[in-house]
């Protein structure tokens, strides 16, 4: 755009220019023309003047009839050869006139021209004598119109030059413009990338040089580019590779908060993909709730002080879609300390506040579930050692009860702690025997029908053969069979029954325990077995530390190799299985 209003004005320059001069010359010779006009017509008449003198010397003048004839004929005939003369008088020696003869065009108040006034002289005695004078109006009307037409022939000759000129001008810079319109689309090409390109045109001697100088650089470029777009383009690939190699989320974004990088980490945990994202603002950014999940934390960043983000680049968390992301923001800045924008870094840390807000409850519920037996066994404890004497012996021994009980309560609670440490080390190995699976599940049941029948909980056993062994830690698998039990019988309406049922298939045998209970909501299963993880709702009221089906998995995946499975529905109640592989290649 600046090349061309430069052109322009040159243009206007040279129009200005041109035209200036051209008005100067035509104004000076117009002039020089005119002066030279007005004398060669004051020349004209002073000739005609002493022409008509030089006839009348012949005579002598004096006022006799036969040279007023003569004279007169000289004027008259003067007259009627030229029409520029208007009037001629003929006066004597002493100035008096004696003859006057007139054009008929003549009128004296609308003349103009010259009157010359001549002496008549004649030579006598080789003396030249004045004898008399001669006095002519010559009109110049006609030179005027001669002159005039001759101005505009000037005139004409002059805007030709003028117009000649400008047409001579217009054409070099079309030619010009041409040229340099075919040199800045040959530049265009460049900046596109394309080098290479080579200009086939013959310009005058300075385009002609910028030319040779355009196709010498785009054929440097072009063997530059051979020679280096390879290694750039590997570089470039491995930039981009290890970027998206990176497994936290990593997203680019410009000193206009435009995202103009993202990662496939970072497009997982945001749901987008790249081309949906690049060049969007990541203010703008929302999740499928309609949530601006950066927008404020953005606005906070900008807000710092640049001093604190280069000592303490800021964190900050958001959630998207139920995910919960770590960020932390830093500066780009060139190499000559050009601000560029920033970066992004994503850390998807949802599994680890889960774990962290269930340890929170595990520990909240550990305390409480420590409380409770603590707090009546020193009562209980504390009563008997100091009213003993004074407690009959059915007292002594509720209170007696009451204190095991507890004891049994709390030394399970922590073994079951210690357990979840002792099954997770990676050096423990469970010596294993192959035991008779039928068996550990009757004296499992047996065990808990004290508990069953607290509720009046009928347990059924249902099994398709009598006996069959296992490879099993007996210990480990009795937890687990108790484990599950347990929870059946806690969360069993009364009256209700509790169906155990065993099956041998090919590879594996398969134990299950279901309960007509409350039943648990389809997006809680997949989560049970998880460490620390409890369903707590109205329904679900009992209290526990979390661990008791963590650790049943641990010891049937890990332990045994088999595989644990819950299926349930609300209000019609839950059963949760393991299947336990029939050999052990280890044994």
């Amino acid at each position: 755009m600046n090349v061309k209003n430069n052109n322009i004005s040159l243009v206007k320059i040279l129009f200005i220019l041109i035209t200036f001069i051209v008005l100067l010359i035509s104004f000076f010779a117009i002039r020089l023309f005119s002066n030279y006009a007005d004398k060669n017509f004051s020349d004209y008449a002073k000739n005609t003047a002493e022409n008509i003198a030089y006839q009348a010397s012949s005579f002598d003048i004096y006022p006799n009839d036969d040279k007023i004839t003569i004279l007169k004929t000289i004027a008259k005939s003067s007259l009627h050869n030229d029409s520029n003369i208007m009037m001629i008088e003929f006066l004597d020696s002493n100035g008096s006139v004696f003859i006057t003869e007139k054009s008929n065009l003549y009128n004296p108040q609308k003349f103009y021209g010259l009157k010359i006034n001549t002496p008549i002289n004649s030579l006598k005695s080789n003396t030249i004598e004045t004898i008399g004078y001669i006095k002519i109006s010559i009109s110049n009307e006609n030179f005027i119109k001669q002159i005039k037409i001759q101005k505009i022939f000037l005139i004409i000759f002059f805007v030709i030059i003028w117009l000649s000129i400008l047409i001579l001008v217009l054409v070099y810079k079309l030619i010009l413009d041409r040229e340099l319109k075919i040199l800045y689309l040959g530049l265009q090409h460049i900046l596109d990338g394309k080098f290479g390109t080579k200009i086939n045109i013959i310009g005058n001697k300075q385009t002609q040089s910028l030319i040779q100088i355009f196709n010498d650089l785009s054929y440097k470029l072009k063997i530059y580019e051979e020679q280096n777009v390879e290694n750039i383009l590997l570089e470039r690939n491995k930039f981009e590779a290890i970027l998206m190699s990176i497994v936290n989320g990593v997203v680019v974004c410009d000193n206009t908060d435009s995202i103009v990088l993202i990662n496939s980490a970072a497009e997982k945990m945001m749901n987008v993909t790249a081309e949906n994202v690049i060049g969007v603002e990541i203010q703008c950014y929302s999740d499928f709730k309609g949530n601006y999940c950066f927008k404020e934390k953005i606005e906070e960043f900008k807000d710092i002080p640049l001093e604190n983000i280069l000592k303490n680049p800021p964190e900050f968390t958001v959630t998207i879609d139920k995910k919960i992301i770590k960020c932390i923001i830093s500066p780009i800045f060139m190499q000559n300390e050009d601000y560029v924008g920033y970066i992004i870094v994503m850390l998807d840390i949802t599994k680890e506040t889960e774990v962290n807000n269930m340890k929170n409850q595990f520990i909240s519920n550990v305390s409480h579930e420590l409380r409770t037996p603590v707090t009546v066994l020193r009562t209980y404890i504390d009563t008997l050692y100091t009213m003993f004497d004074e407690l009959d012996e059915e007292t002594r021994r509720e209170f007696t009860a009451t204190a095991n009980k507890e004891v049994t309560r709390l030394h399970r609670m922590v073994n079951d702690i210690l357990d979840v440490s002792r099954l997770e080390s990676p050096d423990v190995k469970l010596e294993k025997e192959n035991a008779e699976i039928t068996k550990i599940i009757e004296e499992t049941i047996s065990s808990m029908q004290v508990l069953a029948n607290e509720k009046n909980v009928q347990i059924v056993f249902i099994k398709q053969v009598e006996e069959i062994k296992i490879p099993v830690n007996v210990a480990n698998i009795e937890r687990v069979f108790n484990n599950l039990i347990s929870n059946a019988i806690k969360y069993s309406p009364e009256n209700t029954t509790i169906e155990i049922e065993l099956k041998n298939k090919d590879g594996y045998i398969d134990i299950s325990v279901t309960d007509h209970g409350c039943g648990i909501e389809e997006k809680h299963l997949e989560k049970l077995f998880d460490r620390f993880y409890r369903v707590e709702n109205s329904v679900h009221t009992v209290k526990g530390t979390g661990l008791g089906l963590y650790l049943v998995k641990t010891t049937v995946e890990k332990h045994h190799g088999g595989k644990v499975y819950v299926t349930s529905k609300v209000g019609e109640g839950s059963t949760f299985g393991i299947k336990l592989p029939k050999k052990d290649e280890s044994l």
